[in-house]
């Protein structure tokens, strides 16, 4: 069976607002390095990955192909102008994206710990699927609480996993999904999800998103 052809957007335009630096979240310093380098040097050693699009505030783009240059990532396709929302940024991406690539995977710039062997188990479950994410398992007891913040419901956290990234998915899954309005989702496959199948392919709590100063702090103790 021959190998798919397989591109890998890195939405790197986000504020870090919640973790409270000077610098914006892609270029926050982790071990010395900045946090985008993690993801883009794993992704360019991934050998089923041929290529790799960044999106970034336009002020920022000069700044990212330094990066690119520095950390001599080699399979770059392009650094863009991101848009004012993730929402905006995968989809200007998504658009560039050429043809002859059959998976698209899609990782937050912020989630420096992602392994080859996960990217993988990604790719062959939405070349297999047609879309899939990677999750782990909620481990804490789960709470449905109504508006006046009075319990609700206990849920089954058997049935509940807390999505991560990458998100892998057909080229034309993707597209399709990223034509219309983007609504109210938090991640691409909610996209996907309003019309399809959407598989889960279990990941790593070390996977963990940057986005507080006590996630920093967790992840200077991993590296």
């Amino acid at each position: 069976m021959k190998r798919p052809k397989v591109a890998a957007i890195v939405p790197s335009a986000g504020y870090g607002r919640r973790l409270g630096a000077k610098r914006k979240k892609p270029f926050v310093d982790l071990g010395g390095k900045p946090l985008v380098s993690y993801a883009l040097k794993t992704l360019d050693g991934c050998k089923a990955v041929d290529g790799i699009m960044i999106a970034a505030e336009r002020s920022r783009i000069k700044r990212l192909k330094n990066i690119v240059k520095r950390f001599k990532i080699r399979k770059i396709i392009d650094v863009i102008e991101g848009g004012a929302t993730r929402f905006e940024s995968v989809r200007n991406c998504v658009k560039k994206i050429s043809p002859s690539f059959d998976i698209v995977i899609i990782h937050d710039a912020a989630r420096p710990f992602i392994d080859e062997e996960t990217v993988d188990k990604s790719i062959k479950a939405a070349a297999k699927f047609g879309a899939a994410i990677v999750a782990v398992r909620e481990s804490d007891t789960v709470k449905l609480a109504g508006g006046d913040l009075f319990v609700k419901d206990t849920l089954d956290r058997g049935k509940i996993f807390r999505a991560q990234t990458p998100q892998a998915f057909r080229i034309d899954i993707i597209k399709k999904a990223y034509s219309g309005s983007g609504g109210r989702v938090t991640d691409d496959a909610g996209l996907v999800e309003r019309k399809g199948r959407v598989k889960i392919v279990e990941g790593s709590y070390r996977n963990l998103k940057i986005t507080t100063k006590e996630d920093l702090k967790i992840a200077e103790a991993l590296l």
